[in-house]
Parts: C-alpha cells; sequence; structure tokens
C-alpha cells in the first residue's frame, strides 16, 4: 500500500541531478510515489525521462526557442511554473501528500504549497546555497536570497544537507539539521570503458575530473595547468560549465592539447564506466567561498567506489577525509596559478610513487555509501511546525 505521493522538486536539468535520482529510489523503496519535476534545458529535449515513478520536466521561456537559463527571469519563471505545477497536482483525486524542495531555489514554491494545501515539507540543502560562487561579489543577489532564505526558514524547522559542516552553519539559524552525504549507491562494480572508445591512451596514466557543472574555481583549469608539470600524463574532464568550456583552448595555449581529452556530460552509468577506466580521480575546489571552501564533493566518493585514488585540494572537509582515510593525496594550496599547478602534480605524483592499497579503497568505500543514509533522509518527511 502506498505511503503517498511526494512532489520533488529541482532547479537544474532532473536528467543529471543524481543525488535526487537516488532520493526518489530510496522514497519509492519505502512506500512513497515520487513525482520528479525538474527542467529541460533544450525545447527539444522529452517532457519526462525513462524512471520508475512519474517525471515532468519544465520547459522555463517564453518561447520555444528562448529559455530562461539564469538570472532573475530564470528565478522568477521557475518559482511561478514550480507553483503550477503544485496547484495542478493538488486537484488531482488521489493527490500528493508531501513536497520535497532541493535546494533554496526550489523551497518558496514548496512552503507555500506546504501551507495552502496541508502537505508535509522536506528540505533538502545540496550546498550552501547563500554562499556559492555565483553568488561572490553581487552583494545585491546575495541579499537577496539571503531574505528568501530567512522568509522560507521560518516555515519550516528542520532539514538535510550533504556534510556537518554546513550543516553546523544552519544549524545556527535554529534548524534541525541532519546530514545525508552525497555518496554512491553501492553498486557492482562498472566494466571500464574501453579506452580506445573515449580517445584516452592505453597503457599510460589518466586523470580524471568530472562534474555536471564545473564553474569558476572548480579545478578544471588548474587540472590543466598542471599538465606541463606531468609528462606522459593524460587528463580527462567530463562534464559541462564555465571551466570545461575553456579547458581545450587553456590546453592548446599552453601546448598539452595532445594530452587533454574535454567529454560533454554524460548518463550515470556511461559516466560510471568512465571513471572505472581512469587512474586518478581529481577534485581541486578552490577556496574562494563557504560553499567550496567546506564542501566535500560527491566525486571524492566517486572515484572511491570505482577503485581511484584522489588528489583534493587543501580544504577543510574535503581534505580531512582524504587524509583521514588514506584515500590519497591533498594538494598544498598556493598564491597563483603556477604555484598551485605545481602543487596538483606534485600530488599526483606522489600518489604515484606510493599508490593506497585497493583492498583499503574498497573497505571505505564500504562504509560510505548511499544506503548507510536512507534512513536520516526517510526522516525528513515531516509537517512543518
Amino acid at each position: 500500500m502506498s505511503l503517498g505521493r511526494i512532489a520533488v522538486l529541482v532547479s537544474n536539468d532532473l536528467a543529471f541531478d543524481q543525488r535526487v535520482r537516488k532520493a526518489c529510489a530510496t522514497l519509492q523503496r519505502a512506500g512513497y510515489e515520487p513525482i520528479l519535476i525538474g527542467r529541460r534545458m533544450v525545447w527539444t529535449d522529452p517532457v519526462s525521462i525513462d524512471r520508475p515513478y512519474r517525471t515532468h520536466r519544465l520547459w522555463l521561456g517564453v518561447h520555444r526557442r528562448l529559455g530562461f537559463k539564469r538570472g532573475p527571469l530564470f528565478y522568477l519563471a521557475l518559482q511561478i511554473q514550480l507553483w503550477r505545477e503544485l496547484k495542478s497536482l493538488s486537484s488531482e483525486g488521489d493527490g500528493v501528500t508531501a513536497v520535497w524542495a532541493n535546494d533554496l531555489d526550489t523551497l518558496g514554491p514548496a512552503v507555500w504549497a506546504s501551507r495552502r494545501f496541508g502537505w508535509s515539507i522536506a528540505y533538502d540543502s545540496h550546498e550552501w546555497f547563500t554562499e556559492a560562487e555565483g553568488l561572490k561579489g553581487r552583494p545585491l543577489r546575495k541579499w537577496f536570497w539571503k531574505i528568501w532564505e530567512r522568509r522560507c526558514f521560518a516555515r519550516i524547522d528542520r532539514m538535510i544537507t550533504v556534510n556537518a559542516s554546513i550543516a553546523e552553519a544552519y544549524a545556527q539559524k535554529g534548524l534541525k539539521v541532519e546530514v545525508v552525504s552525497n555518496v554512491p549507491e553501492r553498486l557492482a562494480p562498472a566494466d571500464p570503458m574501453p579506452r580506445e572508445e573515449l580517445g584516452w591512451p592505453v597503457g599510460q596514466t589518466v586523470l580524471l575530473m568530472q562534474g555536471a557543472f564545473m564553474d569558476r574555481d572548480r579545478g578544471a583549469l588548474d587540472a590543466v595547468r598542471s599538465m606541463p608539470h606531468l609528462p606522459g600524463i593524460h587528463l580527462a574532464l567530463i562534464g559541462a560549465g564555465p571551466e570545461h568550456a575553456e579547458a581545450a583552448s587553456l590546453a592548446t595555449n599552453i601546448g598539452v592539447a595532445d594530452r587533454v581529452h574535454v567529454h560533454e556530460r554524460m548518463p550515470y552509468d556511461t559516466l560510471r564506466r568512465c571513471t572505472a577506466a581512469a587512474d586518478i580521480g581529481l577534485s581541486l575546489d578552490r577556496p574562494t567561498v563557504d560553499n567550496f571552501r567546506f564542501s566535500l564533493p560527491n566525486k571524492l566518493f566517486d572515484f572511491l567506489h570505482a577503485g581511484l585514488p584522489v588528489v583534493c585540494s587543501d580544504l577543510p572537509v574535503a581534505g580531512r577525509f582524504v587524509n583521514e582515510n588514506g584515500t590519497g593525496e591533498v594538494a598544498l594550496g598556493g598564491e597563483d596559478d603556477v604555484s598551485i599547478a605545481r602543487h596538483i602534480a606534485d600530488a599526483v605524483q606522489a600518489v604515484l610513487d606510493a599508490p593506497p592499497d585497493t583492498d583499503h579503497l574498497a573497505d571505505v568505500a564500504s562504509r560510505h555509501h548511499w544506503g548507510v543514509h536512507e534512513e536520516a533522509l526517510l526522516r525528513a518527511i515531516h509537517r512543518p511546525s
């Protein structure tokens, strides 16, 4: 018997959000019926995607060829469209009983629906939203989001987030916060993608950085700059975003284009196979904003589950995890692009000289997987105070 239908809201392309996919799978296994609502980035993309539950992708634009991708019009269109979807769901016969908001930009419509329709509400903050890179140097936008956050938080009493440092920051606002780390499901090892199909060299070391959105200061360009210091080693970048888009031209400018392989983001099952084909994973966020400084990137765990050692930037949470668990090397920080690239290369060489034992990596992975957190995630379904 169903425990009820849950409207799950996400502001990005729901086809690529792995945390949301895992949350919906957990809800479904527990007896709920998730209805996943996100957006499509391209007009010609299908309205729904192939999942064992109902999905709907919104087009945020006034014209089929003109979609809002960012900025005030994007966020305004998102709030309106999500609210319309929730109102429509409320009128269905066997309706929704709860709404699950992923990140601050979907929380407003969720709060409105909770108040108007009496639904339970859950809030999953995937990042420290008001300290994100996109708000750096934009005090007016940051002020707006902090005001928005304060208004929304007045209607909820608890939330979940991705690591203890962010949880502690939000707990100071009077919320009860639980941690559900963004770790992979415990799956059978992926069959490595043949390197010939990827254009990667056979018999040479391949470093891998992956990310659905490689924003400024996420380390993709730092990884490229490290390549002159690592002769004979190749770098693969899989994802999207500003640094991803600039990586190929930078590689050409510094003479390493033949050793840098840039791929568009890809479905999760394909990405797992590509990860398994690499040798070392890279997680190189710079500490330019608190959202990066206190993050624990999910790619660290994707690499761990694929049996890859990692090179991680020297951040309070991510760096401590790598050091305490012996899963790779932490690259020292630097004052400029040149020193950062040199320290990344030194850390890569240290991993090559003394790689972590594969059995040890497997043991660490066995303690960090999605199933460990499912109970905490299910406790997030509650009624606001």
